[in-house]
């Protein structure tokens, strides 16, 4: 990760580089947590009369998911420059 990523993220963050990669986690648990319940109500509508609603929880499921990821290489990347 570049020096100036490390500075906008931890500005975005509102937090200094110590606090950064538990500030990142605490932002991937949040995800996590948001893809759970989604991934739930689309569970519970997979059989409704609206095909559509559920192709839109599935894509925020996934949207989620890639989100995740890229919280995920991100808190690796500030990892290996710590």
């Amino acid at each position: 990760m570049r020096a100036i990523d490390t500075v906008a993220w931890t500005e975005t963050l509102g937090v200094g580089r110590k606090e950064l990669p538990w500030a990142l986690k605490a932002k991937a648990r949040q995800v996590a947590d948001l893809y759970e319940d989604v991934n739930r109500i689309r569970a519970t509508l997979a059989h409704g009369p609206d095909e559509e609603l559920v192709m839109m929880l599935t894509a925020a499921t996934r949207s989620l998911a890639a989100a995740g990821t890229r919280i995920a290489e991100t808190l690796g990347d500030v990892n290996r420059t710590a």
